[in-house]
């Protein structure tokens, strides 16, 4: 049997889940990263994309953007500033949303603008990407 560790999900209008995990992949602001039991502590900042979480025999798969993931004595904390589960994801809204945020990019006319607009892009294609994944 797999070693298991301690995972707690929050966003800041709930707390989506609390449990014992084998494995988490996450989307990091330089990359994605993964974390298994016994892993060293650590404080890693968030950017948007696909979080996967392995328990013992199947797996859950998030779209996040923005937040904190932290790591000690065995236990992982991910604050994530938005987290919508796949299975809720609408496909064409999102896309909808996908296409909304590009026009909104390229007619920003401020830097807070585009850096706005670039966070909606972002957060919407890690909901496109989250919905068209397979497993496998």
């Amino acid at each position: 049997m797999a070693t298991t560790f301690h995972v707690e999900l929050i966003t800041p209008e709930k707390h989506l889940f609390s449990g014992e995990v084998v494995h988490v992949r996450a989307p990091g602001a330089g990359g994605d990263f993964g974390v298994l039991a016994n892993h060293a502590p650590m404080v890693a900042g968030l950017g948007a994309g696909r979080l996967q979480i392995d328990f013992t025999g199947h797996k859950e798969e998030y779209a996040i953007s923005g937040g904190y993931f932290t790591v000690e004595n065995n236990k992982a904390i991910i604050l994530a500033e938005t987290c919508t589960r796949k299975e809720d994801i609408n496909l064409e809204q999102a896309r909808l949303q996908k296409t909304e945020a590009h026009k909104r990019l390229e007619s920003a006319a401020t830097p807070a603008e585009r850096e706005e607009a670039r966070a909606a892009v972002q957060r919407a294609s890690a909901l496109v990407t989250v919905a068209e994944h397979k497993h496998g």
